[in-house]
């Protein structure tokens, strides 16, 4: 059993955003098994035959002894329209195997690509990526994800986007958004408009 994992992109051959992922399975780690973990989450893995034309996503499961991965070719799925859903007790701050209550929020979409949870009044993610919204002068996230993605994170760190707590009422106040994940960056030619998100 690997109760824990990381999604990582592979482009041209290379890990995307190495430094991140190890710093989220680090702080994972110590969380859940309540120890330092004695190895890297990249140990053992060797990047082999694949094709540099092609984005891969490399998924890595963890225990505390342990790692297992496979390699798989990705392509862009990437939501258009967003459905709210409220959960005021749901909870994801590990990337964890069991995602069952994020699969029925999901299932709550209805005619919408994804949905984007809202807990506490407060915008959260989508059921698999952070979201990040344009008001015409800047690039701002939740401060209240449920999972602190590694795009994300990275994105904070370069000084990209800020951080504010957004209310649903406040959805109103930005132009667009788009999704980010670890095999989805940003994208300036990626913005969707804010009527795409459905409050019903």
């Amino acid at each position: 059993m690997y109760p824990l994992f990381e999604s990582v992109c592979i482009e041209n051959s290379q890990i995307k955003n190495e430094e991140f992922h190890e710093a989220r399975f680090n702080r994972s780690y110590i969380q859940h098994f309540k120890t330092q973990p004695t190895y890297s989450l990249f140990d053992g893995i060797h990047l082999t035959n694949l094709d540099n034309t092609l984005k891969y996503k490399l998924r890595i499961g963890y225990k505390q002894h342990g790692t297992r991965f496979s390699i798989s070719e990705y392509k862009n799925s990437i939501p258009k329209s967003l459905k709210l859903v409220t959960d005021n007790s749901i909870s994801y701050a590990l990337k964890k195997n069991n995602r069952k209550k994020l699969d029925e929020l999901f299932l709550q979409r209805g005619e919408a690509d994804d949905v984007l949870i809202i807990k506490n009044g407060l915008v959260t993610d989508a059921s698999y990526s952070n979201i990040l919204f344009f008001d015409g002068k800047q690039i701002v996230t939740p401060s209240t994800p449920l999972l602190e993605g590694t795009c994300r994170a990275r994105l904070l760190a370069k000084n990209s986007i800020v951080e504010k707590s957004i209310s649903v009422d406040e959805l109103q106040n930005f132009e667009s958004f788009q999704l980010v994940n670890a095999l989805n960056d940003f994208d300036e030619s990626r913005w969707i408009s804010i009527q795409k998100i459905k409050k019903y």
